[in-house]
């Protein structure tokens, strides 16, 4: 089994800086998860400051097999029993452009990750930021609260300076 969880966050210049950053810094990076019953499970969370930074689930889905890619995070499970993760920077996800890097982390079953990205979008109404987070749980069966309560066992962050 795989699930993915996706929380973006998104804010404007308002709470860029102090003191209203602080907000967003306490937002949760992780949830548990709804259920976790198919091959792949995959939940995206929206946090947006128009909102409030309410958490708001925009997206599940369950099926049978996993795809290669999900947004940006590339999955690629190996001969040997491991599934390889990795980050392919989308035009969607903002600037400044990353470096892919496709077979970054290597989980084994039972274990857990995150892998992290942030990105500066421009648009007629001005700028706006995002940091998006995969979390990322690998192995036979997956307790909801695989995510809380605990660092994940390999991480990975290209988060870029944005300003």
């Amino acid at each position: 089994m795989i699930a993915v969880q996706v929380i973006e966050i998104r804010w404007t210049k308002a709470t860029r800086g102090a003191p209203r950053a602080n907000e967003r810094a306490v937002l949760p990076r992780a949830f548990a998860l709804l259920q976790a019953g198919a091959a792949y499970c995959y939940q995206y969370y929206l946090m947006h400051e128009r909102d409030g930074f309410a958490a708001v689930l925009k997206k599940e889905k369950q099926v049978d097999h996993a795809p290669l890619k999900e947004r940006s995070l590339v999955l690629s499970p190996r001969d040997d029993g491991a599934l390889a993760l990795g980050l392919k920077w989308d035009p969607s996800e903002g600037q400044p452009r990353r470096c892919a890097s496709n077979s970054a982390i290597r989980l084994a079953p039972g274990q857990t990750a995150r892998l992290v990205l942030n990105g500066r979008h421009a648009s007629y109404i001005g700028q706006e930021y995002a940091e998006v987070i995969y979390n990322v749980a690998y192995g036979d069966t997956i307790a909801r609260d695989c995510f809380l309560g605990r660092e994940p066992d390999q991480q990975l962050s290209l988060a870029a300076h944005l300003f």
